[in-house]
C-alpha cells in the first residue's frame, strides 16, 4: 500500500492529557529533555491503543512501528504538576514512511515543545519495514 496517496489534512488529531509529575524532573525543577521522548511515546501508545492496535495485537500479529527518527525543539519550560495536552497528527506521508508530529500544549494553550517523529510499519520477524496493514495504518492515521 502507498501511503503518498491519502490527504494528511483529513487525518484525525489526537489529544493525550497528562500531568507534569515528579519523575519528569531534572535537578533544575523542569522536565529533563529525555522525558519529552518519553511523553510523546506514551502519547502515540495511547492513540493507538484508543484505536485498536495495542501491544497485544503488535505481539500477536508481530506487526508493529519503528521511530526511524525524531527531533524535538523546545519553545517554554514544563513544571511540576502542570496539565498538558500532546496533539498527535500526521504531518507528510510517502510510500511506505509517514511523519507524526507531537505539540505539547500547556494548560493556557502555550505551545511549550514540538517534535517530529518519522516512522514506519515493521515486521517484527522480518525487521525490516513492510507496506502499512490497514488496521496499523488506522491506528496511526485514524482514517
Amino acid at each position: 500500500m502507498d501511503l503518498s496517496r491519502y490527504d494528511v489534512s483529513q487525518m484525525k488529531v489526537h489529544e493525550y492529557k497528562t500531568l507534569i509529575r515528579e519523575r519528569h524532573l531534572d535537578t533544575f525543577g523542569h522536565v529533563n529533555n529525555a522525558q519529552y521522548i518519553i511523553l510523546f511515546e506514551e502519547s502515540r501508545w495511547e492513540m493507538i491503543t484508543s484505536r485498536g492496535y495495542s501491544l497485544e495485537k503488535v505481539q500477536k500479529s508481530g506487526i508493529g512501528t519503528v521511530v526511524l527518527e525524531c527531533s524535538v525543539r523546545f519553545q517554554r519550560e514544563l513544571r511540576l504538576r502542570e496539565e498538558i495536552t500532546i496533539q498527535t497528527k500526521v504531518k507528510s506521508v510517502s510510500k511506505k514512511i509517514l511523519t507524526l508530529q507531537h505539540l505539547i500544549l500547556k494548560s493556557n494553550g502555550e505551545q511549550a515543545a514540538e517534535a517530529s517523529f518519522t516512522m514506519g510499519c515493521f515486521d517484527l520477524k522480518a525487521r525490516k519495514l513492510i507496506s502499512p496493514t490497514d488496521d496499523w495504518l488506522f491506528a496511526v492515521t485514524g482514517l
